[in-house]
C-alpha cells in the first residue's frame, strides 16, 4: 500500500481484463438494457408493424422510451458527478487513519435527488485493500473507508458507478484524488500490554539461564586464591569446613532494550502491539527501535511508529535487517532484545531463529493475533461446490508451528490477542480451540436438523 499501486499480475490476460472493463465502463447500456432494447425493436418490427398490433406498438415505444430516459439520465448524472467531485491537483490533503475502523475520508458526492431514477455507488481502485461505506447527510453522500493494511497511500483513484434504478443503463467514471494517507495499525484492546523490558544479567530473579551476577547465596568448597571475605564463617564453625559464598545465577530487567519489528504474513496485529508498546513506554527509559525496510535505529516515538508503518512493504524480506540491527546495538554495550514477529510462518523464520538462539536469555518474542481460527483448511472439493464462509483469525495450525519454532530457541514467547487484549497461554489457546470446535459441531447439528425438517 505504500505507493498506492494496483496489484499487477504477469501475462496478457490481466491486461486484457482491465482493458475490457474500461471499455464496458464507458458503454452506457447494460446487458439487460441491450436485451430489452433489442426485444422492443423486434416486437415493433415483426409484430406491431406487420400485424398492425396497436398494443405491441404502444408497449414497444414505451419500453424504448424508458430505455432512452434511463440512458439520458445516467449520462447527465455521470457528467454532473464527474464535475462535482473533481479534486484540485494543487491541493494535497494529508490525513492519519487507523486500520479496521470506518472513518470519514472527507470525500463527498451529490445525491442527484432531482433525478430519482439515478443511483450512485463507488469503490476504490487504488489502493485495493479498502472497504467503502456511504452515509447520506443533507443530500450529500459522505464516504467512510475501512483500511485493511497499514502503510502510506499517495494518491487515490475511485471508480464511481452511475446507473438507473431498473438496471438498463450504467456508466462508470474514475476520479483521481491526490490525497495522502498515513495508515497506522489499529491497537484494538492491546492497551493493557505488559511491560516488555527483556531480561539480562542481574540479581533480582534467580534463573538457571542467568549469569553469575546475583546475590552470594550459593556455597562451594574453599579453593586457594579465593578472597577471605567470602568465607562463610558460621558454616566453618559448625562443620570445620571452609565454604565460600558464590553469586547465584539470576536475571533482572535490562537497562538497555532494543526492539525490532519483523515484517511477514499477517503481521498487522504484531505491528499494532509494537505501536502500543512504544507509545505507552513499555521499554523503559533506554531503548532503540528498528524495523524491516529501514536503516539504523531510533529512540523517538514518532520515528519508531513511522518505521512500523513503512515495514508493510517488506514482508517477503522479513528479518533481513535484524542481524545488522543487533550488531549495531551491541557496540555500545550489552542489551536485551524484544522482537515483534508475525503469527504465521514465512521466510522470516529462517532468518530470525539462528540469531535468537545465540542470545536466548536476553531475547523475548511478542506474537500478536486477531484471534485463533481452529478449523482446518476447507477441502478443495467443498470450495468448488459451495462458497466457504469468511475465515477470521490466525489458523491454529500455523500459529502452533510458529510457536514451536520460537520455543526451540529457548527464548520467552508472549502471545497477545488484539481482539480481546488478553495474553494467550498454551491452556488458553487449547480452550479456545475446544470452544470453537464445539460451536462448529453445534452449527453442523443445527444445519442437519433444518435439512431433516425441510425433507
Amino acid at each position: 500500500m505504500a505507493d498506492a499501486t494496483l496489484p499487477r499480475a504477469p501475462g496478457l490476460g490481466r491486461r486484457a481484463l482491465r482493458i475490457g472493463r474500461r471499455v464496458a465502463d464507458y458503454f452506457p447500456l447494460t446487458p439487460l438494457g441491450v436485451a430489452v432494447s433489442l426485444g422492443a425493436g423486434a416486437a415493433l418490427r415483426w409484430i406491431a408493424y406487420e400485424d398492425l398490433d396497436l398494443v405491441w406498438l404502444v408497449v414497444g415505444f414505451a419500453i424504448l422510451g424508458l430505455v432512452a430516459a434511463s440512458l439520458l439520465s445516467v449520462l447527465i448524472g455521470a457528467a454532473w458527478v464527474k464535475w462535482a467531485t473533481r479534486a484540485p491537483s494543487h491541493v494535497v490533503e494529508r490525513q492519519s487513519l487507523v486500520t479496521g475502523r470506518a472513518l470519514p475520508s472527507g470525500f463527498a458526492c451529490p445525491t442527484l435527488f432531482w433525478m430519482p431514477l439515478v443511483q450512485i455507488d463507488w469503490t476504490w481502485e487504488r489502493p485495493d485493500a479498502v472497504d467503502v461505506s456511504i452515509d447520506v447527510v443533507r443530500r450529500r453522500m459522505l464516504e467512510k473507508i475501512t483500511l485493511k493494511r497499514r502503510g502510506h497511500v499517495r494518491g487515490v483513484r475511485r471508480r464511481v458507478v452511475i446507473q438507473d434504478a431498473f438496471g438498463l443503463a450504467r456508466v462508470a467514471v474514475r476520479q483521481d484524488d491526490p490525497m495522502e494517507l498515513t495508515v497506522l495499525p489499529h491497537p484494538g484492546r492491546l492497551g493493557e500490554t505488559p511491560m516488555l523490558v527483556s531480561l539480562a544479567g542481574g540479581d533480582e530473579r534467580p534463573h538457571p539461564m542467568g549469569i553469575d551476577d546475583g546475590d552470594r547465596v550459593e556455597l562451594r568448597r574453599y579453593a586457594p586464591g579465593d578472597p577471605a571475605r567470602f568465607i562463610h564463617w558460621k558454616v566453618f564453625g559448625r562443620t570445620r569446613r571452609l565454604m565460600v559464598r558464590m553469586p547465584e545465577r539470576a536475571l533482572s530487567p535490562a537497562r538497555r532494550t532494543v526492539c525490532y519489528q519483523v515484517a511477514g504474513p499477517g503481521d498487522e496485529a504484531s505491528a499494532a502491539a509494537a505501536r502500543v508498546a512504544i507509545e505507552r513506554g513499555a521499554f523503559g527509559d533506554d531503548w532503540r527501535f528498528g524495523a524491516d525496510g529501514t536503516a539504523g535505529e531510533t529512540d523517538r516515538v514518532d520515528e519508531a511508529v513511522e518505521r512500523i508503518v513503512s515495514s508493510v512493504d517488506f514482508a517477503p524480506d522479513g528479518g533481513k535487517g535484524l542481524q545488522g540491527f543487533l550488531q549495531r546495538a551491541e557496540r555500545t554495550g550489552p542489551a536485551s532484545a524484544v522482537l515483534f514477529v508475525p503469527p504465521r510462518p514465512g521466510p522470516w523464520l529462517a532468518r530470525v531463529l539462528p540469531l535468537a538462539r545465540a542470545r536466548a536469555p536476553r531475547t523475548r518474542f511478542v506474537v500478536a493475533t486477531d484471534g485463533v481460527d481452529p478449523a482446518p483448511p476447507t477441502p478443495l472439493w467443498r470450495r468448488l461446490l459451495t462458497l466457504p464462509a469468511p475465515r477470521e483469525g490466525t489458523p491454529s495450525a500455523e500459529l502452533d508451528e510458529v510457536l514451536r519454532s520460537l520455543a526451540s530457541t529457548r527464548a520467552e514467547v508472549i502471545v497477545l490477542d488484539r481482539t480481546t487484549g488478553k495474553r494467550l497461554g498454551a491452556r488458553h489457546r487449547a480452550a479456545m480451540r475446544k470452544a470453537d470446535r464445539k460451536a462448529e459441531r453445534k452449527k453442523e447439528a443445527q444445519r442437519g436438523r433444518s435439512k431433516g425438517q425441510a425433507a
